[in-house]
């Protein structure tokens, strides 16, 4: 799965690469001298954690004849998430158009149902089931590089590379699973990870812009994980994605200084009809 996600976002970076390098911009994002190059944006969404793997199996203690076994399912469940940040627009650096730097909320909270047995001299005997479920609440600091794939002078792909390290203020863990030889995982309270987003990005109006994107985890930093991109619950792993629409706010460029009284003219790119605000 990993690998998968590697390649789209590589042929993602590739594309826009090529498509990018050595245009002159003429996109929606604020254009100087007539907007500021860095503002606000924030978001809402939605988080789903699954299990990255279907239904399987795990072994617990076993000794000559006699092993005992948990089948696992998962059940997803869906968190909330928020945003809030402040974004810097880059002028000439390949494909990229922006950083940005905030914080985050994330919800994340999924279940692992299990059914337990013992084979014993080649007979197989119930255990009885059950479900162990997780809810973690992360507050984070992110910070991303975006790239964007021009469609139009009003949208476009957007590439984000990014990284967030956070910790979970609340969590909420609920283990039944009794089977001898299986050992919880709680899994740690500090987390960071590498993950991509891809979005489709379009102007509302004249000040604002609207990115709605899908979020996935790419590499787990901490805990590390065996550079695998999913985190470690109770005798399974998860792989949560975030759904998120970004509103990134346009602001008025500030004249720092009145004009000459001898200017000829308004500076290009400012519009008479929007004047600057003092």
């Amino acid at each position: 799965m990993k690998w998968i996600i590697g390649l789209i976002a590589l042929i993602a970076f590739v594309e826009s690469s090529a498509q990018g390098y050595g245009k002159k911009r003429n996109d929606c994002f604020p254009q100087t001298p007539r907007f500021e190059k860095s503002h606000w944006y924030f978001g809402p969404g939605l988080t789903y954690t699954n299990g990255i793997l279907g239904p399987r199996e795990v072994t617990g203690f076993s000794v000559v004849d006699t092993t005992y076994k948990s089948s696992l399912a998962h059940k997803g469940r869906v968190g909330f998430y928020g945003e809030f940040g402040r974004y810097f627009l880059i002028e000439n650096l390949y494909f990229f158009r922006y950083w940005n730097a905030g914080v985050n909320y994330r919800w994340i909270k999924s279940s692992e149902q299990f059914t337990n047995e013992v084979s014993l001299a080649g007979a197989t005997i119930p255990l009885g089931f059950g479900e162990n479920s997780f809810s973690d609440h992360y507050a984070n600091l992110h910070v991303e590089i975006n790239g964007i794939n021009l469609l139009s002078s009003e949208s476009f792909l957007q590439h984000t590379f990014g990284l967030a390290a956070g910790y979970a203020v609340g969590a909420k863990r609920t283990y039944t699973n009794t089977l001898p030889g299986l050992t919880e995982n709680t899994g740690s309270r500090i987390h960071s990870y590498l993950y991509y987003r891809i979005g489709y990005g379009f102007k509302s109006n004249k000040k604002l812009i609207i990115i709605p994107s899908l979020e996935v985890p790419l590499l787990n930093i901490y805990t590390f994980n065996k550079v695998r991109p999913d985190m470690p619950y109770f005798n399974s792993n998860y792989w949560p994605i975030t759904l998120s629409i970004r509103f990134f706010l346009f602001r008025n460029y500030k004249l720092k200084d009145c004009p000459p009284v001898d200017a000829i003219g308004l500076p290009e790119g400012f519009d008479p009809d929007e004047p600057s605000k003092r």
